[in-house]
């Protein structure tokens, strides 16, 4: 056996180490960064972000804007107006009690914000968990699946006995506490034949 084959046949149990060794340290920075992103997204529990917002299911189709301002995690406004900028509800929740207000200013009130909102405008939103899914974060690790960013791309959760999936196609970079954040640019809810699609225009932060 020639020397030159001989080298080759020892290089390659060492070039196989050396790939699973480098995947297992992508994997570990992955998670790790991942863990900080958590950390992170825990943090920010004030703000304001607006963009448009598209419900599709077998029986309607609706599109308009949006603005969410949430001032804590079970304390926020969200106001859904049409394309062209015409009011169609503004929707107010705290602990135990949302208020819904349709565009004929018709006031409606129950203590569950989702029902409310089935009730009143047949969509369906998993908004008992708006402050985590809208900023991309989830501690599922059984379905929590990342991009090489250490970024959520995409979860399962069960709320209200309904089964979603969320997916964060793109992010866009903000600043907070004078540190870089990636916060969703797009989102998708999906629920059986329901699906909520989320473009975020801007975030700002408190």
């Amino acid at each position: 056996m020639s020397k030159i084959k001989y080298a080759f046949i020892i290089m390659i149990p060492l070039l196989i180490t050396a790939c699973q060794t480098t995947k297992s340290q992508n994997n570990a920075s992955v998670a790790q960064q991942w863990q900080v992103h958590q950390q992170n997204l825990k943090q920010i529990n004030a703000f304001q972000v607006k963009g448009s917002i598209a419900y599709i299911s077998d029986k309607s189709r609706s599109y308009g804007r949006f603005l969410i301002t949430q001032q804590s995690t079970d304390n926020y406004q969200v106001k859904l107006t049409s394309p062209i900028g015409t009011n169609i509800l503004t929707l107010k929740a705290e602990p135990n009690n949302a208020q819904l207000i349709d565009k004929h200013g018709e006031s409606y009130q129950d203590i569950n914000v989702e029902n409310l909102m089935k009730k009143i405008s047949n969509v369906n939103i998993p908004l008992n968990s708006l402050h985590n899914w809208l900023k991309g974060f989830s501690d599922n690790i059984n379905t929590d699946k990342l991009d090489n960013s250490g970024r959520l791309i995409s979860t399962i959760f069960v709320q209200n006995n309904n089964k979603w999936t969320l997916k964060i196609p793109s992010y866009a970079t903000y600043t907070y506490k004078n540190q870089k954040i990636d916060l969703p640019a797009t989102i998708e809810l999906t629920h059986d034949d329901e699906v909520v699609r989320l473009k975020i225009s801007d975030w700002i932060l408190r």
